[in-house]
């Protein structure tokens, strides 16, 4: 009985290890298996259960890292990234752990991490572009992130739920109603798990907007269209008759693939053919296709397949042509390297203008499936080139793809697992609201520091536009400015008068205002603040310089006179009076002479050589009748030096504003019309100037030769025998200035 008991025993224990051996055997073996059929889902739990019986440490590590592919595949990204960290540490040899790690760490916004493993991958694997691709891609997608478009996101939390919703589409030609992918309750499949995602098996739902503009509940499509497979990824045309869509069940091989399909609305209902498209394909069932796009026309078809590519994991996209006669569509033709990456294309998208966009985690990026523009060839052929990341926030570190546009809105919606997400993806809309761009400012006295109110400031731009608007009481103005045009602001005085001067210049030509929108990606607001010149009793400009008593201009004087080719040129209403001051100095005859002969000078200059009107120029000598400092007042001062310094401010050629409303009949039409101000009379009494010294160093006028009076062909003056004018007489509400 002893030896009976002992036996059992030892039988016992040799079935109990052989029971655990097979247990243990059975799992890896399952879970590969389980893999190998795309049940990922079921292959993370088999391979989890196999761990704590493996003992052989490459074999331990070979599991962590398969559970680590599981998780990826079924998209769940936190829990591969520590499962090919887990691998790593178990020394698995295989360095697509550091790769696959590193884009995990992308797709969780974490990119100086995710830097580093990439740098790993490309010291292990210095051939493999992937490990620098992805340094790059990381380094740019952080500043696609520090400098966002203008792009507005919003997510459709009324229509998504606790699963994945994704690849809405338009299902009528008005855009009041979507369909879209749902893995939701309710879907025809019931509550049975699909071993591929350890999710509800996905269908066709729709959502309409309802009369307060809020989208309704989603419903799942009627008719016989879902099924206890997959369905999703639909195009439907404008009428809303027609629906393309993607369907994936097991093939006669009992392998998963997805195919295309054609639905009919019949009434309110969707009925589906009973076979796929086959693209004119023998054993079409071999491969997947999916994400079906068409042109309006429905003659063309872009769409996502693993075809030929070898690698079932992967895919590219391919068009096919419809073929009238034989009522078939044609064989697919693969979209080439412009779009097509090693890795995975998917989610095409044909907009109005042409362009094509898809999702693609093959190109530099921010990380997981990022949204791309593609440009189409020629308005004749159907080929796309320089694909462009729509950047942040349109792209995300996580998956962004399946997007769609309201017509030729800037507007639409998209899917997306971003932060924020609700559900495993949701549907994101978005806008990109218009570029506004504005300038402002305010036009003000530039020497009294007051504003000024009812200035022309008129605003040219070099798409054709033009615009005139008034100033306020407080001198401000506004304009709208236009995208991608550069302006150029002037400001007119007209009628412009204040309590410190009866008139204003115009803003002279050299200190336009320039601005551009061109180039500018954001809305932005310009400032350009402006100030005008009063009319004052001496205006002066710069100096003015003769040999010792002599009228004769020197070269440099010339220069100085142009400054008033400007100002008239800027200021086309304006008459002057040219007025040449010498100092005390001399006979009263002498200097009388003397100063009339040099205003002559300056407008010979400025008729003769510069082409100036001449009746808006009068020269004028004024002699010592005029003096801004009495003899008295000099001969008080201590210094020869002092002395000297204040008849050279009696010494000035200016000029003062006499009318402003002169009218050149013979002048080319402007497209503006000038509006004239108010005339001003003539000033005799002169008050502080506190501006710079104009006229160079001159002699008495002892010994200065008389001149005759300007031609006939100038404005006739009294000189030499000139007199101080009257005084004008100020309006009665105001004192002379």
């Amino acid at each position: 009985m002893k030896l009976l008991r002992i036996f059992a025993f030892t039988f016992a224990l040799l079935a109990l290890s052989l029971g655990s051996a097979y247990a243990q055997k059975n799992f890896v073996k399952d879970a590969d298996l389980a893999y190998k059929n795309k049940q990922y889902y079921n292959a993370v739990e088999l391979y989890k259960k196999a761990l704590p019986k493996v003992k052989k440490k490459e074999e331990k590590a070979r599991c962590t890292f398969m559970v680590a592919e599981c998780y990826r595949y079924i998209y769940d990204n936190k829990q591969s990234e520590s499962w090919y960290n887990k691998a790593i540490k178990a020394k698995y040899p295989d360095p697509k752990a550091h790769l696959y790690r590193a884009e995990a760490l992308k797709k969780s916004d974490r990119y100086d991490e995710a830097i580093v493993e990439f740098n790993a991958y490309k010291a292990a694997v210095p051939s493999d572009p992937k490990g620098e691709n992805g340094v790059k891609s990381s380094e740019i997608a952080q500043k696609w992130k520090d400098n966002p478009t203008r792009h507005k996101i919003e997510n459709m939390a009324q229509i998504n739920g606790k699963e994945a919703d994704f690849s809405p589409y338009w299902e009528d030609k008005k855009h009041l109603a979507l369909v879209f992918t749902s893995k939701r309750e309710g879907s025809a499949g019931g509550s049975t798990i699909d071993t591929k995602t350890g999710a509800l098996f996905s269908d066709i739902f729709e959502t309409k907007v309802d009369k307060n503009g809020k989208w309704s509940a989603p419903s799942p499509v009627a008719g016989t269209i879902n099924t206890s497979a997959n369905e999703g990824t639909s195009w439907v045309n404008a009428k809303g008759d027609h629906m393309f869509f993607t369907r994936c069940g097991k093939n006669k091989k009992q392998v998963i693939t997805c195919a295309i399909y054609m639905a009919v609305k019949k009434g309110n209902s969707w009925e589906p053919e009973d076979k796929p498209i086959t693209f004119s394909l023998d054993s079409a069932d071999k491969w997947n296709f999916r994400h079906p796009t068409l042109t309006a026309d429905e003659q063309v078809m872009v769409f996502s397949s693993d075809l030929n590519t070898g690698d079932r994991e992967n895919s590219d996209l391919f068009i096919s042509q419809f073929d009238k006669k034989s009522k078939t569509w044609g064989k697919p033709v693969n979209l080439g390297p412009n779009i097509n990456t090693p890795g995975k294309e998917g989610f095409p998208y044909l907009h109005e203008d042409g362009s094509l966009y898809y999702s693609s985690d093959g190109l530099l990026g921010m990380g997981g499936l990022d949204i791309y523009k593609a440009e189409k060839k020629s308005k004749d052929k159907w080929e796309w080139q320089n694909p462009t990341n729509l950047k942040y926030p349109m792209n995300s570190a996580k998956d962004d793809f399946g997007i769609i546009f309201d017509g030729k809105k800037d507007k639409g919606y998209f899917s997306s697992d971003r932060e924020g997400t609700k559900g495993m993806d949701d549907l994101w809309s978005f806008i990109l609201p218009p570029l506004e761009f504005s300038l402002d400012g305010t036009v003000a006295d530039c020497k009294n520091k007051v504003p000024l109110q009812n200035v022309a400031v008129r605003m040219t731009g070099s798409d054709g536009s033009s615009i005139e608007e008034r100033t306020d009481k407080a001198g401000y103005y506004k304009f709208k400015l236009n995208p991608n045009v550069s302006y150029v602001i002037m400001v007119f005085a007209d009628k412009t008068a204040s309590t410190f001067a009866q008139g204003y210049f115009n803003l002279p030509e050299g200190e336009k205002g320039k601005m551009t929108t061109v180039g500018e990606d954001a809305s932005k607001v310009f400032k350009k603040d402006f100030c005008l010149a009063p009319f004052e009793k001496e205006i002066r400009f710069p100096e003015v310089q003769y040999d010792l008593g002599k009228a004769t201009l020197r070269p440099e004087s010339k220069d100085s006179l142009n400054y008033l080719v400007n100002l008239l040129t800027d200021n086309p209403t304006l008459v002057i009076e040219l007025a040449a001051h010498t100092d005390s100095r001399g006979s009263d005859a002498a200097n009388l002479t003397l100063s009339q002969a040099r205003a002559k000078s300056c407008y010979d200059y400025l008729v003769e050589e510069k082409k100036m009107n001449p009746a808006r120029i009068v020269p004028k000598g004024y002699g010592e009748k005029q003096l801004k400092f009495s003899d008295k007042e000099i001969a008080a001062l201590k210094t020869e030096q002092e002395r000297e310094a204040m008849h050279q401010k009696n010494r000035r050629t200016v000029i003062r504003v006499l009318k402003t409303d002169f009218v050149d009949p013979n002048a080319p039409k402007t497209d503006r019309a000038i509006i004239v101000p108010k005339v001003l009379g003539t000033q005799e009494t002169y008050g502080d100037d506190k501006g710079a010294d104009v006229e160079g160093t001159e002699g008495s006028g002892a010994d200065t030769p008389k001149t005759d009076a300007p031609k006939t062909d100038a404005p006739k003056t009294d000189a030499p025998k000139t007199t101080t004018p009257p005084p004008a007489t100020a309006p009665k509400d105001k004192k002379p200035k």
